[in-house]
């Protein structure tokens, strides 16, 4: 009987040998980093805030920030060495045969031209197309990436899109091309979870569609494992565990893994605990036949919720739905159209220009931003950032201020001395801290707080949710939490609101709503939440990592 001979493994179509990226100053920021990846494969790169991730990946396109510099190692694609490609070279491949999409599609979309005439460029740029050429292929990209009206969204603006909508652009532009190797850096982290889960089927499909490489970054775990046949564990800037996804997640070498699995398992939908606040309590903030939006838009219609002292409401819903809007209502950002809000019994809605001021500056109502980043001024400290409010309001004792600003920083838990680095000095997380820290000095009685863990990694976003439960618990401080992660909204809501086209479609305790929902649209959602599973197919011999 003839044995058949077993097949040769697969040649890597992408290799990284011994990767080091330092600073101007020689400190190392990626360190030793080598695997292999072959045609076809699907690779997850996870890791917190800081791990070298991002800065692995940005290496392999060499697009690293200013300052940053690949150290030694290698990086090859196919028989092409690119680290030692010049400026001309790298235009004839990034694009076409390496793409990328990257986070924050505001930031790569330029708002002044519509979506379709940009993608037209990118187009024209790479594939040097004619004119009508290049708009016939952007027209078919963008029914490709799901746009049934392609030529309705041709002419939009990047501003009259949502956040999901942008994203589908953003990939048709990094696959205009044809490209071999797709690298997807946290391309769905801001996205709710029925558009995650839109887009990460998109990039599925397209993958096997047309026969993509792809790398995947991503701080959540669920995601990595829907989607990424293996998967490398970063830390400090080095592998600290890798492999097929199946054997990482379900026995973890590193006990590094196995921090991260377990906190992902600390909030889930299924940990949702009963709420805390009991008993009938006279509300704090109450929200009575909210009616908002923009000119003759309504967003917001009927709106009622009420929060007690020490309660934490989650707010959930679609990118659309009226979150942010209602918030910012809350705020005063918005004009109200009828309804009222109420602060400890007295009306805030329709107050005039001093009035309002003087809410704002009593501090009692604080609004925590989802980008930490834009809402710090880049130019001022940490301590000069935390302590505005103060100086603001008008208070002048530099003693006070100061120790104001040493209990804000202890209550977030933020090294001291960091308060006299600039934003971009610290991580995400730190930042994120920075952000809740500003609020707290100001010794608010609410924090509204717009997707303040959207943007972090598992570790960075237990310790943020921890520190706003003990909010919370020990300050008494009342919050309104938004977030598209149901995971987060169930480890530290007390109750919960659901939010559909600019209406509560259904409210109660955050352990019975998320076990079991009573509307199709809360149900839906929950159904589109990522889990982690170890149970992702593997494909032999793609991958290796050393």
């Amino acid at each position: 009987m003839r044995h058949r001979r077993p097949e040769p493994p697969a040649e890597p179509l992408l290799s990284v040998r011994n990767l080091h990226v330092v600073t101007a100053q020689g400190r190392e920021l990626v360190r030793d980093v080598s695997f292999e990846l072959a045609a076809g494969g699907t690779l997850g790169i996870v890791g917190e805030s800081g791990s070298g991730k991002s800065l692995t990946c940005r290496a392999i396109l060499d697009v690293l920030p200013p300052g940053l510099n690949i150290a030694s190692g290698s990086i090859r694609f196919g028989d092409v060495d690119l680290s030692r490609l010049d400026t001309a070279s790298w235009k004839d491949l990034r694009g076409k045969a390496l793409s990328a999409v990257f986070q924050d599609p505001g930031s790569y979309l330029n708002p002044s031209i519509p979506v379709g005439r940009q993608l037209v460029e990118a187009i024209r740029a790479t594939l040097r197309l004619g004119r009508t050429a290049a708009r016939d292929r952007a027209l078919e990209l963008l029914r490709q990436v799901g746009f049934e009206d392609a030529s309705v969204v041709y002419r939009q603006y990047p501003f009259e899109l949502s956040g999901g909508m942008a994203q589908r652009v953003l990939i048709a532009i990094a696959i205009c091309a044809g490209p071999r190797l797709l690298i997807a850096d946290e391309a769905t982290t801001a996205l709710d979870v029925t558009v995650q889960a839109e887009v990460l089927d998109l990039i599925d499909r397209l993958r096997r569609d047309q026969a993509l490489t792809l790398i995947l970054v991503s701080h959540d775990l669920a995601v990595v494992s829907q989607i990424c046949e293996h998967v490398i564990v970063m830390r400090d800037g080095a592998i600290v565990d890798a492999g097929p996804t199946r054997s990482v997640l379900g026995n973890p070498q590193s006990a590094y893994t196995r921090s991260l699995i377990e906190d992902h398992a600390v909030h889930t939908i299924e940990s949702a605990c009963p709420t805390s606040v009991s008993g009938k309590r006279t509300p704090l903030l109450a929200v009575k036949g909210l009616h908002a939006g923009y000119g003759i838009r309504t967003v917001i219609e009927d709106v009622d919720l009420e929060l007690a002292p020490g309660e934490i409401l989650g707010l959930i819903g679609e990118t659309g739905s009226g979150k942010t809007t209602l918030l910012r209502t809350i705020l005063g950002l918005i004009p109200t159209a009828s309804g009222t809000i109420e602060l400890d019994g007295a009306r805030i809605d329709g107050l005039k220009a001093g009035p309002l001021r003087e809410l704002r500056r009593s501090g009692a109502l604080q609004y925590v931003f989802q980008d930490p980043l834009r809402s710090l001024d880049p130019d001022l400290t940490i301590a000069a950032s935390v302590t505005e409010g103060l100086h603001l309001r008008g208070e002048t004792d530099g003693a006070s201020i100061a120790q104001a600003l040493g209990e804000a920083l202890q209550a977030v838990g933020l090294d001291a001395a960091l308060a006299s680095r600039l934003p971009r000095h610290l991580s995400g997380g730190q930042r994120q801290r920075a952000v809740i820290a500003r609020a707290l000095a100001l010794d608010p009685r609410v924090l509204l707080l717009d997707e303040p863990v959207s943007a972090l990694d598992a570790v960075n976003r237990l310790h943020v949710l921890k520190l706003l439960r003990g909010l919370a618990q020990e300050k008494g401080i009342a919050q309104v939490f938004i977030s598209h992660d149901l995971g987060s909204v169930a480890g530290i809501a007390d109750r919960v609101a659901v939010l559909y086209r600019g209406r509560i479609v259904e409210t109660g305790p955050a352990d019975l709503v998320l076990a079991n929902p009573s509307h199709p649209y809360t149900r839906r959602l929950l159904a589109a939440a990522p889990r982690l599973s170890a149970q992702r197919s593997e494909a032999p011999a793609v991958f290796t990592a050393h």
